[in-house]
């Protein structure tokens, strides 16, 4: 890499940093709020780069052609987060950091290179936190529709339960379905995994997309299993009993029936796992 072009990056960088520094701090605070949707944002930027250097060899090999256009890309990111910054309106502060990273490829790479780094750079979107509103609006919606999926399984299991709002109610007891339960972390995580995931299969475009979007099926019925075991556990051994222990343990159930969900789809559409540099 010539010197002059190294001085840009730095450069460049070095704005980068300087520039979105206001998003740091809001950032920080929604990956560490309690109960929160995007605790896995702090990996978010690791896998990205681990992507980005899975590809140096091929990278490497391309020639770098600086295209102008880039430039466009960058000015409108950069824009885009300074309005909102006065603005106040943190996502799509959040929103221009990819797109400004994307523009950097551009000017200094070209199209070639800049068409390697797509997914690396959109995978950043993952750690971008949706507006609170949005995410109540989502949450509430989930949280109903894991409810509704839940008191009528209990009831096909020979349990008589009744559901009102977001509450469901049982021979001795009942199960409050709050918006940690709605679901829409787990469905978040397994996006993110899924989206990965595509990037280490031999599988073609189709069965890649399948692959990807299974994960919303597959997220929302581990959720619904997790509040019907829950049920189940209230019914027969009491309230306390689903709300203890078990109700930790099934949190990680989620997850743990989520993978093996996302296990046999790849399965079925023998996508294989593959990870090798390039």
């Amino acid at each position: 890499m010539k010197l002059q072009s190294l001085l840009k990056i730095l450069l460049l960088a070095g704005l980068f940093i300087i520039l979105f520094s206001p998003t740091y701090s809001p950032l920080f605070e929604r990956f560490t709020e309690r109960d929160s949707y995007y605790s896995h944002g702090f990996l978010i930027p690791f896998v990205s780069l681990y992507l980005v250097w899975q590809k140096r060899k091929t990278l490497q090999k391309i020639p770098l052609k600086p295209e102008p256009l880039g430039v466009f890309v960058i000015i409108s990111g950069v824009s885009l987060h300074l309005i909102n910054t006065l603005l106040k309106i943190n996502f799509s502060s959040y929103i221009a950091i990819p797109v400004v990273i994307l523009g950097i490829a551009l000017y200094l790479g070209g199209k070639k290179l800049t068409r390697e780094l797509i997914f690396p750079i959109a995978f950043l979107i993952f750690m971008l936190p949706l507006p609170k509103v949005l995410m109540i609006g989502i949450t509430f919606k989930l949280k109903i529709l894991a409810t509704q999926a839940s008191n009528f399984a209990a009831n096909c299991i020979g349990i008589e339960a009744q559901r009102v709002g977001s509450t469901i109610y049982y021979p001795g007891g009942f199960i409050l379905v709050g918006d940690p339960c709605s679901g829409l972390r787990s469905l978040i995580s397994f996006l993110a995994l899924g989206a990965l995931f595509t990037q280490f299969t031999t599988a073609d475009r189709w069965r890649r997309n399948v692959l990807f979007f299974s994960t919303i099926p597959i997220a929302l019925l581990s959720n619904f299993i997790r509040i019907t075991f829950l049920v189940l556990i209230g019914y027969v051994y009491g309230r306390r009993a689903a709300l203890g222990f078990l109700h930790e343990f099934s949190g990680i159930m989620v997850f743990v029936l989520g993978f093996l969900g996302f296990m046999a789809v790849t399965k079925i559409l023998k996508c294989h796992l593959t990870i090798k540099d390039t």
